[in-house]
């Protein structure tokens, strides 16, 4: 649904955006990772059709996207860091005003703004001056009015930036439910937020790709090793530290004071096995064993490595 080929965009002598290639099949979730200054921002505003790049493409559907390209740019919802509200509007009359803005029909209009208002559970402050709402309901607010045209690509930029738990747990049930018609790219620095929201990331590191896929092709790609959680009735860092292959990553002691131990396996450590190893390794040390499993990476360790990776070659 989303194609760029070959991206760059440049301001001045700096390079923000080189040569940038990913794709984002329909319906799916695909974050856009990277850190600060690493392009993000760039690149989504090629996508969404306010900047067209210097070199490459950008097909939304199929069809090339450019600034005067109104027919795609209508395909697209956007929804930036700080939603463009409106203070002295209500959140229905700003809502209808983007819906005309979108093109909507006259005769739909209305039903196309109930439709955005309950889709982003905002029915209840339809009449509410879009100044008196709180950053939650703002954000909201601002959704409803990205997919009042109900577009067939969703775009969004660090889209739960300043809301508190509940509100993020909330927003991210809603990007989940609006996958079902659209497919969605969230732009996002915060690794839990894409972790928790997506099925697949572009991770992009000094303007360029640094890799793409679904989350377990990234976890595989970014994994030096299988990691093994073993919780235990006191530190056992010195019983495991005899295990060839084994190293303790981490360790902290819970609040019955059991003790949680992260353990990080060589590529050529065989799991299983070497869950074995440490369950006979703390029996004869006589240390009570709660749990002993064999868990995912974590994204932020498989993104650190990979970007490590990416800085390391030529």
């Amino acid at each position: 649904m989303i194609e760029a080929h070959a991206i760059v965009k440049r301001f001045g002598r700096v390079l923000a955006v080189d040569r940038v290639s990913f794709t984002v099949p329909a319906r799916s979730v695909c974050g856009f990772l990277g850190p600060n200054g690493a392009g993000k921002s760039t690149s989504i505003r090629m996508v969404v059709g306010a900047m067209a790049p210097d070199e490459g493409e950008v097909l939304v559907g199929g069809r090339r996207m450019e600034p005067g390209a109104e027919a795609v740019r209508r395909a697209v919802g956007y929804l930036p860091e700080e939603s463009p509200v409106t203070p002295d509007l209500t959140v229905e009359e700003f809502v209808r005003f983007r819906a005309e803005l979108w093109g909507v029909p006259r005769a739909a209009r209305g039903a196309a703004v109930d439709r955005a208002l309950s889709r982003c559970n905002v029915s209840d402050v339809r009449r509410r001056l879009c100044g008196q709402l709180s950053k939650g309901y703002r954000q909201r607010v601002g959704m409803a009015a990205a997919i009042v045209h109900a577009p067939a690509v969703l775009v969004l930029d660090e889209p739960t930036s300043g809301l508190d738990p509940a509100q993020v747990r909330d927003f991210r049930a809603l990007v989940r439910s609006l996958a079902e018609e659209s497919t969605v790219l969230l732009s996002s620095h915060v690794l839990a937020e894409v972790e928790a929201s997506c099925d697949r990331a572009v991770l992009i590191d000094r303007g360029r790709v640094v890799a793409d896929g679904s989350m377990a092709d990234l976890r595989a790609r970014g994994a030096s090793g299988a990691v093994v959680v073993v919780e235990c009735a006191r530190d056992a860092a010195a019983a495991l530290a005899s295990i060839d292959g084994v190293r303790v990553a981490a360790a902290s002691a819970g609040a019955d004071g059991w003790c949680v131990h992260e353990l990080a396996l060589e590529p050529s450590v065989d799991a299983d096995r070497a869950c074995e190893a440490v369950a006979r390794a703390l029996g004869a040390a006589g240390i009570s064993l709660r749990r002993l499993e064999r868990t995912e990476p974590a994204l932020e360790s498989v993104f650190h490595r990979l970007i490590a990776g990416a800085g390391a070659r030529p």
